[in-house]
């Protein structure tokens, strides 16, 4: 009895304690910062222990990216070690990797060989562990896959390097990712290389937590403008318990926004410990860019970068023992924001050959200063008093610097492939294992898993996406304008053409394009409509009030709740009606390039459906996407009186989530849920 209250002592103390030390070159390197603790009891981000990861899952080795996929995305937790490069492996040619822009042509007679992206959807309970490849000398690369850790807790990824560099995108929209998935090219998100957000269903009330990224190399570069590639490490929305060490970033444009915009600040939102990170080369912003939350900015080394930590609204941040060195701005406190400086010369901030400036301050080193343009006195600008116990009076890091000696340091052990890691997890590599590979695919919480050519691999459960935690959207038809050698013309109302040789991309259905009227010109005569063009300025569908119309007909027929959505060049506010059976169903006014309806009837039940305009101005159409949302459900609603259908009631706001396995049927109306008692199927 004594032996067995002895180990189960012992249990609950690995619990509840950091883990365990990982000493190199007598350095500790293992977890501090905020991501060492558990957080406040009774809060959604209290994590007893703190971040652990897999730990107490299997330790699995992942050769492939399906592997790598499917472990990354399963319910189970999972130590997963990786030696080696990994892409999708899926061929594809763009333009150059600086434009990256898929060729018209993908047989390999034009353009630059690159590989198709993918999207990793990170489920909780989670470590990623690069080894150096005995062959190459490097930790593994991940290319053109973005890491995406929606609402998602407790994950270590360490000893990695990652970058998008020839990710493939489309000429039209906004610089999306293009996966190559089951036949046919598929946008899946922004190229960050890792996201962290937290907006599943709304970031009012969705949380992430407990993440530690540490000893991993970010990069891009080679760019034509700097919204080629997205972030390096972002983190938006209400997620806590952050730790971001060691990590080199370089040779990119904006490496890092933590906060979206001014609408993602609010109290208590992000907590963040950012140390020993050396920033090399990055020639644009955001090291971070922060908005709102609580940021340790300790031991950090910006070598040739441009703005620097740029605090904006309502952002709190502690500058401890950080080296700038040949930057433009490497602290921005102008935003909204408030910094506090150590104090203490050892522990506070060198300016060497940097301008802008903030000054006057007693924890402030100047070195090879020649401008003097100077513009933030620290008595208007270092006006901040917090301090990470603020927060968690037992807050701790490892190894706490002095400043003149962070360089070195930063430049010895910050990256991939600077000490052994994955001794600390495991005593032996595994081989890969088909069993459990298999399990994985079998426990997928998160997202698919697709095979080395893109498809879906048959089986596997889950669903979900970035902005959609209940499953992946199923696309009903796509249609992309590509350029064309001629133009299409109509001119009379009995004229209508297929438009499939103008498209990139028409999937899931037929697209024809007639006259709604004659065309006429001011003397009543009749005039063509040009609608598709053979310069890059035409590539699209272009539909003025009463004349053109885009007639659409689906392999499958419109449900309630189905997102059609129009993305063109012009950037006025302008309207798009959608038709059926002669009857308007909609118009939707938007501001900017993208129109989106979800349909309602008398769109529902109809596979043909008419598309036009309702103003006088033209309106360019490039893509065209109808997607079906998954209609899984993680929670059974408690019924609330609705008991009938009543078609007399606003039916239009009803839509089906859910199928129960007693037939009967979730129904979302006016924004709520509803378990029906009386409805069976």
């Amino acid at each position: 009895m004594k032996k067995h209250l002895l180990l189960l002592m012992a249990v609950w103390l690995l619990s509840i304690i950091p883990a365990l030390a990982q000493t190199v070159d007598g350095r500790n390197f293992g977890i501090d910062g905020f991501a060492a603790y558990a957080g406040t009891p009774g809060t959604n981000h209290y994590l007893a222990g703190g971040t652990t990861g897999g730990q107490g899952g299997d330790v699995v080795k992942a050769d492939n990216f399906s592997q790598l996929q499917a472990y990354l995305q399963s319910s189970k937790p999972y130590v997963i070690l990786v030696d080696h490069d990994i892409t999708t492996g899926i061929p594809c040619w763009i333009e150059s990797s600086a434009i990256g822009y898929l060729c018209e042509k993908q047989d390999g007679t034009e353009g630059v060989k690159s590989t198709y992206g993918e999207r990793i959807m990170v489920a909780p309970n989670k470590t990623l562990i690069g080894i150096v490849n005995k062959d190459t000398g490097k930790a593994p690369l991940f290319s053109c896959i973005t890491f995406v850790m929606q609402c998602c807790s407790n994950v270590i990824i360490r000893n990695c390097r990652f970058t998008m560099v020839g990710a493939p995108i489309l000429k039209v929209g906004e610089n999306k990712i293009v996966a190559w998935r089951d036949g046919a090219q598929k946008e899946v998100g922004d190229p960050d290389c890792i996201g962290i957000q937290a907006d599943a269903n709304s970031a009012k009330t969705d949380w992430g937590a407990h993440i530690w990224i540490d000893h991993c190399e970010f990069f891009n570069g080679d760019a034509n403008n700097k919204d080629r590639y997205d972030g390096l490490v972002d983190c938006k929305n209400n997620v806590q318990w952050l730790t971001i060490s060691y990590n080199l970033f370089r040779d990119h444009d904006k490496a890092c926004l933590w906060g979206k915009g001014d609408s993602d600040v609010y109290d208590n939102c992000r907590t963040i410990s950012a140390h020993h990170n050396y920033f090399k080369n990055i020639q644009g912003s955001r090291l971070p860019l922060q908005r709102g939350g609580n940021v340790h900015y300790m031991n950090n080394y910006q070598e040739g970068c441009q703005d620097g930590w740029d605090l904006r609204t309502k952002s709190v941040g502690y500058a401890d023992a950080c080296y700038f060195k040949g930057g433009k701005a490497p602290i921005l406190p102008d935003g909204g924001g408030v910094v506090n400086i150590n104090s203490d010369p050892e522990y506070g901030i060198v300016y060497d050959a940097c301008t802008r400036r903030i000054t006057g301050h007693a924890g402030i080193t100047e070195l090879n200063i020649t401008k003097t343009d100077a513009e933030f006195p620290a008595s208007q600008y270092a006006t901040g008093t917090w301090v990470p116990t603020d927060t968690w009076a037992d807050y701790y890091v490892n190894n706490h610097d002095k400043v003149m000696d962070v360089p070195e340091i930063c430049e010895k052990y910050s990256g991939a492939g600077k000490i052994v890691i994955w001794n600390a997890y495991t005593s032996s590599i595994p081989e890969a294992d088909a069993t459990k590979f298999q399990e994985a695919c079998a426990t997928q919480l998160t997202a698919a898993v697709y095979d080395e050519n893109g498809n879906k691999i048959s089986g596997v459960a889950g669903g979900g996406s970035e902005t959609d935690a209940g499953g992946e959207s199923e696309v009903l038809f796509k249609l992309q304008i590509s350029s064309s050698a001629s133009e299409l013309r109509i001119q009379k109302a009995t004229d209508v053409r297929d438009i499939a040789t103008y498209c990139s991309t028409l999937t899931g259905g037929t697209a024809k394009i007639g006259l709604r009227n004659n065309a006429v010109d001011s003397s009543n005569n009749p005039t063509e409509q040009k609608v598709i063009g053979a310069d890059s300025s035409e590539r699209h569908i272009r539909t003025p009030k009463d004349y053109i119309y885009l007639m659409i007909t689906l392999d499958k027929a419109l449900a309630a709740g189905d997102v059609i959505t129009f993305t063109g060049k012009g950037t006025a506010t302008n309207e798009i009606c959608f038709m059926a059976d002669n009857t308007y169903s909609a118009t939707e006014a938007t501001s900017g390039r993208t129109y989106t309806v979800t349909a309602e009837s008398p769109l529902v039940g109809k596979n043909v459906i008419y598309v036009s305009r309702a103003q006088a101005s033209n309106t360019y159409i490039n893509m065209i996407t109808i997607m079906r949302p998954d209609q899984t459900d993680d929670q059974e609603e408690t019924p609330t009186g609705i008991n009938t259908i009543d078609n007399t009631s606003a039916p239009l706001q009803m839509k089906v989530r859910k199928i129960m396995e007693d037939g009967r049927i979730v129904i979302e109306k006016n924004g709520n849920k509803y378990t029906t008692t009386g409805i069976k199927i």
